[in-house]
C-alpha cells in the first residue's frame, strides 16, 4: 500500500547518540515543572490530541506563509490560535535558525522528530486508521538521536515524549471550505514532542534536534536541526 508520508523531523546533534550523551551530573538539567507530563491534560485536551492538531495547523496556510517552510521565523505568528502557541519544525532534512515574537501565558508545543501519515488518493486500496497509525510508527521505533535545551539547559529523556494518535484525524480539517480541500482521513502521527509551560517575559532560546536509523524506507536517515530565538511579551 502506497502513502503519502511528510516528515518533520529536527536533529540537534548528529554526534551524540543517545548512549554516548553527558551524564546527569555534568548536565544542567531543566526544571521538571516546565514539562508538561504525557498524561497532563492542557485546556482540557490530552498532548496525543495536540499532536494531531499540530499537523492540521501546519498544513492549514499556502506555503508562501507556512511556518514550516519559513527559515527565519517571519510567519511564526500564523494561524496561531488558543492557548497553546506551536512551533515548527521542518520538511525533511533541515538546519534552521528562527526568531520569533510570542505573547506571554501561552504554553509552547512542537515536535521534536515526527512523522505523520495519510492516504494516497490515487491508490487503489483504502488506507484504514490502523495501517496509517504503523506506517507513522516505523522510522519511530528507530531513533538514533534526540536532544532539547530551554536556555542551555538539557530536557531530561526527551525519549520518553512520545506521543501517537489515539484517534486518526483529517490532515486538512483546518483548511477553510471555501477552497474545497480533499479529504485526507484517515491521517495519524507519531514521534517526540514537547509541551512547554509559559515562560517568564523576556528572551530565551530553544533547541531541539533528532535523528532516525532505519534502513531501507522513506525518511529512514532524516535528520534536523532547530533552534529558536523566543521574545516573550
Amino acid at each position: 500500500m502506497k502513502y503519502t508520508a511528510l516528515i518533520s523531523i529536527l536533529v540537534l546533534s548528529l554526534g551524540m547518540p543517545m548512549a554516548a550523551s553527558a551524564s546527569k551530573s555534568q548536565q544542567q538539567l531543566v526544571d521538571k515543572s516546565l514539562i508538561v507530563n504525557l498524561d497532563e491534560k492542557v485546556d482540557d485536551k490530552f498532548l496525543h490530541e495536540y499532536a494531531n492538531i499540530w499537523w492540521q495547523w501546519a498544513e492549514s496556510m499556502s506555503r508562501e506563509y507556512s511556518p514550516v517552510v519559513d527559515t527565519v521565523g517571519e510567519f511564526c505568528d500564523v494561524n496561531q490560535q488558543g492557548d497553546v502557541w506551536f512551533l515548527a519544525s521542518g520538511y525533511g532534512n533541515s538546519l534552521i535558525s528562527r526568531h520569533c515574537v510570542i505573547p506571554a501565558d501561552k504554553h509552547i508545543f512542537f515536535p521534536v522528530i515526527n512523522m505523520a501519515f495519510w492516504p494516497n488518493l490515487k491508490a487503489e486500496t483504502k488506507s484504514t486508521c490502523q495501517s496509517v497509525k504503523q506506517g507513522a510508527a516505523l522510522n519511530n521505533d528507530e531513533l538514533l538521536t534526540i536532544n532539547v535545551t530551554i536556555d542551555g539547559k538539557s530536557v531530561d529523556k526527551p525519549e520518553r515524549f512520545r506521543l501517537k494518535s489515539e484517534k486518526c484525524f483529517d490532515l486538512l480539517g483546518m483548511v477553510d471550505r471555501k477552497y474545497n480541500p480533499p479529504i485526507l482521513y484517515p491521517a495519524a502521527s507519531d514521534g517526540y514532542w514537547i509541551m512547554m509551560r509559559p515562560l517568564s517575559k523576556g528572551h530565551h532560546k530553544i533547541t531541539f534536534s533528532a535523528q532516525y536509523f532505519r534502513e531501507g524506507i522513506a525518511y529512514g536517515k532524516m535528520a534536523q536541526d532547530i533552534s529558536y530565538e523566543l521574545d516573550v511579551q
